[in-house]
């Protein structure tokens, strides 16, 4: 499936190509997510704020920018920020 996104005029063309390859590293790591542990769209529920942000700097220390992005995905759609809650 290929998905059509709006991109700034003028952004350069290995700009262009760094996100479209990340955006096809992120999707299959969260499809093969999806298929592992049964994931669906849960990540929309409002209700995890402080696991996400647990998951956001376990994957940090863990070191795949893969994962990173895709916590980091799911705060951005819940506007939540990426700071540590107090006491983690």
């Amino acid at each position: 499936h290929y998905v059509m996104v709006q991109l700034p005029e003028g952004l350069q063309r290995r700009t262009i190509s760094l996100v479209r390859d990340f955006a096809e590293a992120l999707a299959s790591k969260l499809r093969k997510a999806e298929l592992k542990y049964d994931f669906s769209d849960s990540w929309k529920l409002d209700d995890w704020e402080q696991k996400c942000k647990q998951d956001l700097y376990l994957h940090l220390e863990k070191g795949d920018p893969i994962d990173v992005a895709a916590y980091c995905a799911f705060m951005w759609f819940h506007d939540w920020d990426t700071k540590k809650i107090e006491g983690n």
